[in-house]
């Protein structure tokens, strides 16, 4: 493998406390009333596409993206980078492997909720949801990325936790790799790896 692309919330990043708990109060700053059990479906997808699953009328997504964009900025304190995986970054670099992020989260999000963290120059490619026509679960994100990187879907894998991650690699025709480290889900799951840390990687 020569291209390794990663999602980031529950794969690179542990932000599932945060995301979860910041989109409950939005949504309940607007009068909906939501446990996090019932929001759970929502990790690892497009806000505006989380929104619209739940019904919100059309003319206040915007307003309650706003808040939970807000809410979560507050506590990008609480994120933290999940053990191992600046080490694996350094090692595939080291060994001359392209490193490459298509992710949910959009250029906004991207900005104030991981750029921060200083993980920017390990990726020579970042995707994010509004970079393409169809975000994932579509394939549009990775071939995309894969092309910036100049591989192919033979010489890549994808690293993710969730379904819309196992299902944007099969679309796409690369390998997919289950993070069980940040999954929450992992057996009802299928992918063609999966990885108990982040240093399993290093094997392929």
């Amino acid at each position: 493998m020569n291209c390794f692309v990663f999602d980031i919330d529950g794969t690179l990043i542990d932000t599932a406390a945060v995301d979860q708990q910041s989109f409950q109060q939005a949504l309940r700053e607007f009068g909906y009333h939501y446990s996090l059990e019932e929001l759970r479906f929502s990790f690892g997808m497009p806000g505006r596409k989380s929104l619209e699953k739940l019904a919100i009328p059309p003319e206040r997504i915007e307003p309650v993206m706003a808040r939970w964009e807000t809410l979560s900025r507050d506590r990008l304190h609480e994120v933290e980078v999940y053990e191992g995986i600046i080490p694996l970054l350094e090692a595939l670099h080291a060994a001359g492997k392209r490193c490459g992020i298509v992710t949910s989260r959009t250029r906004l999000q991207l900005g104030y909720g991981f750029t921060p963290l200083g993980l920017n120059h390990y990726f020579d490619a970042i995707v994010c949801a509004d970079d393409v026509e169809h975000p994932k679960p579509a394939p549009d994100g990775l071939v995309e990325c894969i092309r910036r990187l100049g591989g192919s879907a033979e010489q890549a894998v994808y690293i993710g936790d969730s379904a819309y991650d196992m299902q944007c690699a099969a679309a796409a025709g690369v390998k997919s790799a289950l993070a069980l480290w940040g999954s929450e889900t992992p057996d009802a799951l299928q992918a063609d790896m999966r990885l108990a840390h982040p240093s399993e990687l290093l094997l392929l």
